[in-house]
């Protein structure tokens, strides 16, 4: 672990303990300014439990291969399957 990668954990830390000393501050200012009810109006309009549930059980059974299916390339002369860099296969 080099220095700049401390330097930047300790800012962050004391930024973190900062925030929340002066969290009811905050949280005042984030009202008078509408970002709270507007949360809250996207939160009841488009996350509703249902929506929470099927998502978080969407990410649970999702195999951890999927995301590797997803970047499949096909080779640009034959149209095979690519498992490798490059822009050609072997063949």
């Amino acid at each position: 672990m080099n220095m700049a990668i401390r330097k930047i954990g300790v800012a962050g830390f004391v930024l973190g303990v900062l925030a929340m000393a002066n969290f009811a501050v905050i949280a005042h200012w984030l009202e008078e300014i509408g970002i709270i009810p507007w949360a809250q109006c996207i939160r009841e309009e488009y996350l509703p439990g249902p929506t929470l549930t099927v998502v978080a059980v969407m990410l649970i059974l999702l195999p951890s291969g999927a995301a590797v299916a997803l970047h499949v390339r096909r080779c640009r002369v034959c149209s095979c399957l690519m498992l490798r860099r490059g822009r050609y296969c072997c063949e």
